[in-house]
């Protein structure tokens, strides 16, 4: 499995803005899509893309980015679905043989968690785009699935593109999960009642309710109204009240980091939470932040 299971045949630059030097490059690479399928590829990375410009703060940061499509032939399509998993799914027990080995239950215990071969993405993308700041890898398989860290990886499923955003989340800007379980609400799972740790680094998260001292202090809604938005009142499970104030609300609500309680949100639902929501204001802030030196001067 690996490189004798493919091979790079191709580089485009589809979204060009400008000189990669002075720009934030994205690289997305494909992975169990064979030789004949890469007009698939192709098409699924343009269906990403449109999304991902339309998207809040992106549609405004838009100069400021490239986007390369690395095409990779790979002898199989999809990629490997353990028969067995932590979470007692159950799988095909197929091996794809792909370029950079792409699986299911990446982690060991969570079937939805899609991984591939990040150390040979990171190489590929580098070798072909020296400028590249963020590396993607599209799963051509159906089956749900994605994950976050050095590459963001998802699959075909319908909920594609949504999970692309999310993940990107993670890699790009090193959010935190938002949702405040593991293996789910009502799974039973053990060892996420409370969270007792320090401050998380994750610019999304906190353990820290404080209005003045909150890290996100600068984007609340109100700070009048106090924190935290609102507490869990059993810490065995999710909660299940609904929002006391409007979606796009910034203040700390309890419940994330796949904690039931101690850790807290900024908004009830944002896109790090629940996919088809619009990010959070603490996210389209540090998005914004973290884009802006590559946008052109005004008027250039």
């Amino acid at each position: 499995m690996g490189t004798a299971d493919g091979q790079v045949v191709g580089v485009q630059k589809v979204v060009d803005n400008g000189p990669n030097a002075d720009r934030y490059n994205i690289v997305i690479l494909g992975d169990g899509y064979r030789a004949d399928e890469l007009t698939k590829f192709a098409a699924d990375v343009d269906t990403f893309i449109s999304t991902f410009h339309a998207t809040a703060p992106y549609d405004k940061l838009w100069p400021g980015i490239n986007i390369h499509r690395i095409d990779v032939a790979s002898t199989d399509s999809g990629a490997d679905d353990p028969g067995t998993c932590g979470d007692n799914s159950t799988g095909s027990g197929v091996k794809a043989r792909t370029y950079f080995d792409s699986t299911f239950c990446g982690d060991g215990r969570i079937r939805r968690l899609l991984t591939c071969n990040t150390s040979l993405a990171k190489s590929t993308a580098l070798a072909h785009v020296p400028e590249v700041h963020m590396r993607m890898v599209i799963v051509n398989t159906d089956e749900y699935g994605g994950s976050g860290g050095a590459v963001a990886t998802f699959s075909t499923h319908a909920s594609a593109v949504e999970i692309g955003l999310h993940e990107m989340g993670h890699t790009a800007f090193g959010f935190a999960d938002e949702y405040e379980y593991y293996r789910g609400c009502g799974s039973g799972e053990t060892g996420h009642d409370n969270y007792a740790g320090a401050e998380p680094v994750e610019p999304n998260v906190t353990a820290n309710a404080d209005p003045t001292t909150i890290k996100w202090r600068s984007v609340l809604t109100n700070p009048a109204d106090g924190l935290p938005t609102t507490q869990n009142a059993n810490c065995s499970d999710c909660d299940t009240q609904g929002n006391p104030q409007p979606d796009d609300y910034v203040g700390a609500y309890e419940g994330a980091r796949y904690f039931h309680c101690g850790c807290y949100r900024p908004s009830f639902n944002c896109r790090m939470r629940a996919l088809g929501n619009p990010f959070c204001g603490v996210c389209q802030h540090v998005i914004a932040e973290s884009l802006q030196p590559f946008l052109p001067p005004p008027g250039a």
